[in-house]
């Protein structure tokens, strides 16, 4: 993800521009208008709000911690969170059972993803600023591997059935990292830069969000091309995604106007769109509650129900804070770990809110 930040090198403003130039100004009339209704959303979520499937259960802060935070992983067995603190160009370790940073990576280029493989104890991050993966022995933090992508190397995924590591990265690519051996083994051109993507095992495929394109790119894993594109016009920003493997099911966050937008993943048929908050940059599919978490930079976690494959609801809206637009879902645990970044006097935090047992449904 681009960061507007004058004084990196000079090929980051010109990629800034072009941000601007395809995102922004066309869809300056899509934003006002999505405000004129927002009033409408804002009472939907008020109805819901006293009646929280979450609670919060605990704040770490981080209070030496400054800028924007990005990724979030955790390693269960040993009670580290992993945290992406991409503005202070470090990766954190946080020891959440004794609630302090045990250790800190530092000297990072914007940090963005970041990866935790607990079968071989190792912690992949990549970088935006030099574009870089870098392969880390989680045990005693040190350098095993540096794979140079180019240029904003930024989501990571794991895919535990061929062991492979996918890397979203670049003007446009998506590469393919062995987890055993450290080396890459191939790249997928894509159109733009990657976002959020999915992983689709069972049909060997990989949905992949690329906002500045307009487009969502469907990848076949067998012939390692894509296969299919779908457009957008009035919905822009298409930034987080989450998929329900078992309905066929792809959820995707659009910030233009802010709407969570459900498809069928093997048709790509838009099923239905329901408003969400603002800035939204992580969601969550909770297959045992059947419902979908989504945190959005506005200050708010959205919960969304699915009723039935076909049918969603918006079961609540959790106020947050301002800018916490990253998190984390454990399903093990039913936590969900959120990034509060640094904000005036207020130190940077890791808020985590448990799932309550009581949201059967």
């Amino acid at each position: 993800m681009l960061i507007p930040d004058a004084n990196k090198q000079p090929e980051y403003n010109y990629l800034i521009m072009k941000r601007f130039y395809i995102i922004i100004l066309p869809v300056l009339f899509l934003f006002v208008l999505s405000g004129m209704v927002s009033g409408c959303t804002s009472n939907i979520h008020a109805e819901n709000e006293g009646n929280s499937g979450f609670r919060l259960i605990k704040t770490i802060t981080l209070p030496h911690v400054s800028g924007r935070i990005d990724h979030l992983s955790i390693d269960l067995k040993n009670h580290r969170l992993f945290i992406s603190a991409l503005g202070y160009k470090s990766v954190i370790v946080l020891d959440l059972k004794n609630e302090k940073v045990i250790h800190e990576i530092s000297g990072l280029d914007y940090p963005q993803g970041v990866l935790y493989i607990p079968k071989l104890n190792k912690l992949f991050v990549s970088t935006d600023g030099d574009g870089k993966l870098f392969v880390y022995n989680a045990g005693n933090y040190k350098l095993e591997k540096i794979i140079n992508f180019g240029d904003d190397a930024d989501n990571l995924r794991y895919d535990s059935v061929s062991d492979i590591v996918y890397v979203a990265y670049g003007s446009g690519g998506l590469g393919l990292v062995n987890v055993k051996t450290n080396h890459l083994i191939k790249k997928i051109p894509l159109d733009d830069h990657p976002e959020a993507f999915s992983v689709d095992n069972q049909n060997s495929l990989v949905f992949v969000n690329i906002p500045d394109a307009r487009e969502l790119a469907t990848i076949n894993l067998k012939t390692a091309k894509v296969e299919k594109k779908l457009s957008f016009i009035s919905s822009l920003g298409n930034f987080p995604m989450a998929l329900d493997s078992v309905h066929h099911r792809l959820f995707v966050g659009f910030r233009i106007p802010a709407r969570l937008k459900v498809f069928d993943s093997q048709t790509m048929k838009l099923l239905t769109t329901l408003k969400i908050d603002r800035d939204a940059d992580d969601i969550y599919y909770d297959a045992q509650k059947k419902n979908i978490y989504i945190s959005c930079g506005g200050g708010y976690l959205e919960v969304i129900r699915q009723e039935t494959p076909d049918t969603y609801k918006l079961q609540e809206r959790i106020k947050t804070a301002e800018g916490a637009r990253t998190s984390l879902y454990v399903p093990q645990q039913k936590y969900l770990y959120l990034a509060v970044p640094k904000s005036g006097q207020n130190d940077a935090q890791i808020r985590i809110y448990q799932r309550k047992s009581n949201t059967a449904h």
